[in-house]
């Protein structure tokens, strides 16, 4: 099917310009004195139409600043149907031949598809978004298998380091981590004279002992 005015389907259904629909039925008054006139046959906001104004982030002054609207296929069809025109019927029966192809059942079926595709990713997407708070949770409470502070290491690996070993380990492994470019993360500890502690994730720990070994 030839396309005789630009459809836009970025919507959930067809939507054409209203000036698009204006030049193209040629109309000889001005445009909104003409949309104004034909929004009294019931057309209604956000149903039939929505306001637009394409140009209002540019730089332009003056008459580029128009406004516009984007209406639905039905709309458009009882408009080129009140001209009374060989023109506004020949865009009618367009409208209609588009209106039927957005029915079919190919294209309803592509749509579900599609939302169905969407939401699946919206799910994946949501599915990421938890475990990644659940493992900030994790290690923000110490519990991460992932990430170890010097005390956790300690005992998880019964290393029997003492205090002057943990806090030597501790600088020893903030300068690693810094100059390969890992990320520590911040913990909480039961033990009130440190609160909150390094913590730091396994590749960190097998780094350093391999560079210590």
């Amino acid at each position: 099917m030839n396309e005789l005015i630009q459809i836009n389907y970025e919507n959930d259904k067809p939507m054409v310009r209203g000036r698009d629909l204006y030049t193209a039925l040629q109309i000889n008054s001005n445009y909104t004195t003409w949309f104004n006139r034909m929004c009294e046959y019931g057309f209604v906001e956000k149903r039939d139409y929505y306001i637009c104004l394409p140009n209002l982030g540019s730089e332009s002054r003056g008459g580029q600043n128009k406004i516009d609207h984007q209406i639905s296929i039905g709309m458009a069809k009882q408009l080129c149907m009140i001209q009374r025109t060989e023109i506004g019927r020949k865009f009618r029966e367009y409208f209609i031949k588009i209106e039927e192809a957005w029915n079919s059942p190919e294209k309803v079926m592509e749509r579900a598809l599609q939302i169905a595709h969407q939401r699946a990713i919206e799910a994946e997407r949501r599915i990421f978004e938890l475990k990644e708070e659940n493992e900030i949770l994790e290690i923000s409470l110490n519990q991460s298998l992932k990430y170890y502070t010097v005390a956790k290491y300690n005992k998880e690996f019964q290393k029997k380091w003492d205090m002057k070993q943990c806090r030597k380990i501790g600088k020893e492994m903030v300068c690693y981590c810094r100059s390969h470019a890992i990320e520590i993360k911040k913990c909480k500890t039961n033990d009130e004279r440190f609160g909150e502690v390094n913590s730091y994730p396994m590749i960190a720990w097998k780094g350093y002992f391999e560079s210590n070994e």
